[in-house]
Formats: structure tokens, sequence, C-alpha cells
């Protein structure tokens, strides 16, 4: 017998798919756009990357996802599209409208203002799409929630190789705020009229009684649950250590891209990070069969444990040349040394993602308090929070102490302890979870 999800669920997944096309078209250029053509320190860059940008899209929806129960998935997906599509178009258009607003027109001009403007608009509008798009897939797959959230996980990794794809593609023929101004606002406000013409407020697939469905929160009622939750210390404890984990990861969009353009400065950041995407496309159900038998907390530490020998494995080129501008070639494909071992590291975090991030969300549910268990799962995202609000800007930090200010200063540059510094992170994880899960959870 086939599973048949009703319309609004693929309407919802497509919506989703422009959503992470325009995001991630951007994603890996963020930084190195801040920093090459608005002239911003790495520090600064990784900050509004990192803990302003994602430190809004993964922490606002604790309470966005209270105001969009309220008013409507429909009403929340518009303001959110509207929000987006004006954030990606002023953050591409800057260089132009910003010197004739200040009326500054030479020398070091300062971009922060829109920039934080931008930034804010996607970021808020950003929070309210994640909720709004996965309480839809809920309501509507109904008793095949898990091939329901498997298809919704998979359309999230499509769109973002498709947002990668075309987005280098308009790069390399129109520059980089180009990606801002056309590839990612063209993606939203795709999304913004499938939102006004075709989405539908969902209505839940298998009819449960009115009396099993809960009620929409208030936003006091949504403060309330977070001391709820941050109350119990065992719990923030857990955060933290999984924040550790996220710590490595957001790495990729915040230091990776920063030390790529600085090995090669026209490095194509968007197609070594395609292989993130295109990894768990190809091998997430192969993973999590092979992984199934694991109890949740092996394979988080499992994970932890891949993503950080992979981060390791970049001392490697330091080991075997002192060049780190070395270049290698395959036939006439020419890479940096360095920038092939960025390569296995992006794909070894992959697969730690893939061991790691679904067992978290299921490893939550298991020790939460019972009847508790929906309250503490909204909260399954502060981790990546608290992994991006610290770690970006500290990827800035290392970057700018480790490389860019000993190579301005003809000093040798100390690209091994910087990743060292980052794998650490991950051995803090795997050490905390280990104390977690063995002393602190009974059994």
């Amino acid at each position: 017998m086939k599973t048949k999800f009703p319309a609004t669920f693929w309407t919802a997944n497509t919506i989703e798919l422009f959503e992470r096309a325009a995001y991630y078209a951007i994603a890996s250029f963020v930084v190195v756009y801040l920093n090459e053509n608005l002239g911003m320190a790495p520090t600064k860059a990784t900050f509004l990357n990192g803990t302003l940008l994602w430190g809004l899209i993964y922490f606002l929806p604790i309470l966005s996802g209270t105001l969009a129960d309220r008013f409507g998935f429909k009403r929340s997906l518009v303001l959110a599209f509207i929000l987006i599509s004006i954030g990606y178009c002023t953050m591409g258009t800057v260089q132009k409208f910003w010197p004739a607003l200040t009326g500054v027109t030479s020398g070091s001009i300062d971009y922060t203002i829109p920039i934080v403007v931008g930034i804010l608009f996607i970021g808020i509008g950003g929070s309210f799409v994640k909720p709004c798009i996965s309480g839809t897939v809920q309501k509507t797959s109904g008793a095949n929630a898990a091939l329901g959230f498997g298809i919704f996980y998979m359309v999230i990794n499509i769109g973002s190789m498709l947002g990668r794809t075309v987005s280098y593609a308009v790069r390399v023929n129109f520059g980089i705020p180009a990606i801002f101004t056309y590839v990612a606002t063209f993606f939203a406000f795709i999304g913004l009229l499938a939102v006004l013409f075709i989405y539908r407020e969902p209505e839940y697939q298998d009819s449960p009684s009115a009396s099993s469905v809960q009620k929409p929160k208030t936003v006091g009622e949504a403060l309330l649950g977070m001391f709820i939750v941050l109350k119990n210390m065992r719990f923030v404890f857990f955060l933290i250590v999984i924040g550790f984990f996220w710590f490595i990861y957001v790495q990729i969009y915040n230091l990776i891209p920063l030390y790529l353009r600085f090995v090669d400065k026209d490095a194509p950041v968007e197609l070594y990070t395609l292989i993130n995407p295109i990894m768990i496309v190809c091998f997430q159900l192969l993973i999590t069969r092979f992984s199934k038998g694991w109890s949740p907390i092996r394979s988080i530490m499992i994970g932890v444990g891949v993503t950080v020998v992979g981060m390791l494995l970049n001392i490697l080129p330091s080991l075997l040349s002192g060049n780190p501008h070395q270049q290698i070639h395959f036939g006439s494909f020419v890479m940096p040394l360095a920038g092939l071992f960025i390569l296995i590291s992006i794909a070894s975090m992959a697969i730690g993602e893939m061991l790691a991030s679904p067992r978290i969300y299921q490893y939550i549910g298991a020790i939460s308090p019972k009847g508790q268990e929906g309250l503490y799962l909204g909260y399954a995202n502060l981790p990546m929070a608290i992994g991006t609000i610290i770690g970006a800007p500290l990827g800035g930090v290392m970057f700018e102490q480790l490389i860019k200010n000993p190579a301005s200063q003809n000093q040798p540059i100390q690209a091994p302890l910087m990743w060292f510094l980052v794998g650490l992170m991950g051995v803090i994880s795997m050490t905390g979870l280990y104390l977690y899960d063995r002393y602190m959870i009974k059994k």
C-alpha cells in the first residue's frame, strides 16, 4: 500500500526547498563578503554571521513558534518571506545605496548598520519558517511522521545543493554581491509566491479529537516553559556539552571560508561546502541503517569523534609542506593541498552530523521528565544556538590571531594550533557526554 501525503505536505516541503536554496546560496560567502567586499575584520564578520544571524535563526523559534501557533502558519510564513527577501536584497545592495545615504563616497565606509538590519530581517524571518514548516510536516504526516520528516530532511539538503550550485554560476560571472541580490532574493521571492497562492493552513492528517490537540501557548507560557527547562541544570549541562559539537560544525561557514580564501584567493567556497549536502543525500539512509542498533549516546559520541578526526586532519598539510599555498595537480585541475584536506574534513563532518544530529533529538526525548517530552524537545536547537553564538566569533579570533596577523607580519602562521583548538572542542564534547550519561543520568 502506497503512503499518500496531502497536497499541503508537498507544498510545505517545496517552500522549505526554496527557503533553504536562498540561504545556502549565500551561506558559504557571508563572512567572505563582509571581510573582502565590505572591509570588516574576520572577528566582526564571524560575529555578525554566527552570533547574530545563526543565533537568531536557532534561538528565536522558541518564541516565534509560539506566535506562529497563535496567528496561523500561513500569516507567519508570509511575514517571514517578506522579511528574508528584504534582508537578502539589503545585504547585496549596501555598496550601492549606503554611500549615497550617508554622503560618504570615498575612504573607509562603515556598512555595519545596513548589514545588521539585513541580518535582523533574515534571522527573524528565518526563525518563523522553521517551526511553521516542521509543524506543517508534523500535522500532515499523520501516522507516517518518520517518513514525512525523512522526506523533509532530504528536501532541506536538495535545497542546499540547488542554492550552492546556482550561487557558484552567478558569482563567477557577476561577483559576490549578486548572490545576495539576485540568487537568494529570487529564491525567497518564489517561496513567498508559493505561500501566497498555493499553501493552505494545515489540518491534522489523522484527525485527532479536540481534547488531544494542545492549545497554542501564549508568549508568557513560552517564557515560563523556558524557565522550567533551564532550571534543570543537568539538562542545561547536556545542552552545553552538545554545543561544543556544534562549535566545530559552524566553522564550515565561519573559519573554513576565511582559511580557504587565505590559501587560495579565488577558492570556490560554495563548491567545497557542497560536499556536505551531497554526502547527506547519498548516505543518510545507509548511515541510519548501519547505526540503528547503537544507543543514542554511542551514536552521538562516535559522530563527534568522526568530526574531530576529520578536523584534525587539517594539521597534515603543515606537516607535509611548510607552504600553505602549495598547489596539487589532478590532470588539468589544480587545488591547494590545504583545500584537499578541508574537503575531506567537511565530508567527515557530514558523516558526524548524520550519526549525531538525529540521535540528539531521540536522546533529549528519552531523558526528558515524563509528560514534558514536547517541552524539552522544543529546546533541541539550543545547542546549535550556543555553539554558533560562541563558536563563530572565536573562529574569527583564531583566524585573525593565528593566520592573518602572522602572515601580514611575515611570521609563520600557526594553522596546526588553530585546527587543534577546534578539534579540542569536540574532545570536550565527547568527555562531557560520557560523564553526563555515566554519572548524571540514572540508568
